[in-house]
């Protein structure tokens, strides 16, 4: 946290002047950017590396999930923009397995999108550029935010480390999309750093290439012996989780995992290097042992370590288990979510966590979850809202993500102290943008 005394001492220079700042460019990153933008704001969305989307796309993980709960649409608006313009140039398909192993590989089309969906990793890339650019977003990639400049209950500027030098960024509204509330771990508010037992393990997928036709369940069985036999790592999944892509002969591999600190350099090198070590242990199992992966080759490697969980706001509201419970409890919803969280628990014996609960239908994200109660100009969206730590898991899917993104953005586009505003104010604009809020 740095006050504006001492960012005047330190001498840096402003390096731009905006409505809305966007931190983050995931998919709730996107959202929001767009959403202000579209609203006559004029939207900066700050990003470290080159390309938007976020996990999708840095992390190897092109899988939409999350659009339909118990066979209806849950999340519209831009999430839901994006997916057919996706699908218009070919680049987007249905899953039609419970385990993501298979696309359609046919065209979405006008229908609901009620099922998981698999991209095309780097058409995303330029369709969510597309999108920001039209809307006259500027995006400022390859920079990095450092601290945040606050003068009471309101953030002033951001510091950034441009590639040109450090600069402060200033605005009226910033909004955090950094998936782990850095912004507001920085403007010296309090955040929830989440326990590792309550959280979720952190993965690395891959892409192999050279795949020729195989037997899902026969290589699924191979798999299993070879796990309880120990030719595998130790720390993979207890299943061959894996997705054909939308290039053929192409393999979305995801069974390598491990367990440590999201909000830690040394850490996560430490977690980074062991998961590449045996992604190359994996693909060398699958050249020896597997049918129709006897020629595959290792296409990429995600860039950055996939991370489920780490640190949220603590909001004026929060995704509590009660509240998933109850089911559609709040009376302040900006996006309907699952009921169920619990995967991907930190062991490779269970998977399923000690404290897992799945409940069918509809929950929903109050308003209050994006707002802080210590700043009146600033927003979480994505992962980073406030919650409990189990029942993240209900809502960091990336349209959802998306969706709070978009909301985050419109609740900026109405002025005022976020701590203050009516929902009676939001829920037109959301309705007018296409928002599914209520079961139907």
């Amino acid at each position: 946290m740095l006050t504006k005394e001492l960012a005047k001492l330190c001498g840096w220079k402003e390096n731009g002047r905006y409505d809305a700042v966007v931190v983050g460019a995931g998919s709730a990153g996107v959202g929001a950017a767009i959403a202000a933008a579209r609203r006559g704001m004029r939207v900066a969305l700050i990003e470290s590396y080159g390309f938007a989307g976020g996990v999708a796309t840095k992390s190897c993980v092109p899988l939409y999930f999350g659009f339909g709960i118990d066979g209806k649409q849950s999340t519209a608006g831009l999430s839901e923009e994006f997916i057919r313009r996706m699908d218009e140039v070919g680049a987007a398909s249905f899953i039609t397995s419970k385990d993501c192993a298979f696309p359609e590989f046919r065209p979405i089309a006008g229908r609901p999108l009620t099922k998981r969906i698999q991209l095309h990793p780097e058409t995303m890339k330029l369709m969510h550029r597309r999108m920001l650019e039209e809307a006259g977003v500027e995006c400022i990639f390859y920079a990095q935010m450092v601290d945040a400049v606050t003068d009471g209950d309101r953030i002033e500027a951001l510091l950034v480390n441009f590639l040109e030098g450090p600069g402060l960024v200033y605005a009226d509204y910033f909004i955090d999309c950094t998936g782990d509330a850095l912004m507001f771990r920085q403007a010296g508010v309090p955040v929830n750093k989440y326990a590792e037992e309550d959280g979720m393990h952190k993965s690395m997928f891959f892409f192999v290439g050279g795949v020729t036709p195989f037997d899902h369940d026969y290589n699924s069985q191979l798999y299993l012996e070879a796990r309880a036999a120990g030719r595998l790592p130790e720390k993979v999944w207890h299943y061959f989780g894996y997705s054909l892509s939308l290039n053929p002969g192409v393999v979305n591999v995801a069974v390598c995992y491990n367990e440590g600190d999201a909000l830690n350099s040394r850490d996560m090198s430490r977690m980074d290097g062991e998961m590449r070590e045996n992604v190359f242990a994996i693909v060398d199992y699958l050249r020896k042992e597997m049918p129709g992966f006897s020629r595959c080759y290792l296409l990429e490697t995600a860039a950055h370590v996939g991370v489920r969980v780490g640190q949220g706001i603590v909001g004026m509201d929060s995704v509590s288990k009660e509240l998933i419970a109850a089911g559609m409890a709040t009376d302040t919803p900006v996006a309907l979510i699952n009921r169920s969280y619990g995967a991907h628990a930190n062991s490779s014996k269970t998977f399923m966590a000690t404290w897992s609960h799945s409940s069918s239908g509809f929950s929903a994200v109050p308003m209050g979850a994006l707002v802080s109660p210590s700043l009146s100009n600033a927003l979480a969206a994505g992962r980073c809202i406030s919650a409990d730590p189990h029942t993240v898991a209900t809502f960091r899917m990336m349209n959802t993500c998306m969706t709070l993104g978009e909301a985050a953005g419109i609740m900026a586009s109405l002025g005022g102290d976020m701590r203050t505003l009516a929902y009676a104010r939001l829920r037109p604009e959301l309705d007018k943008a296409g928002f599914i809020l209520e079961e139907k």
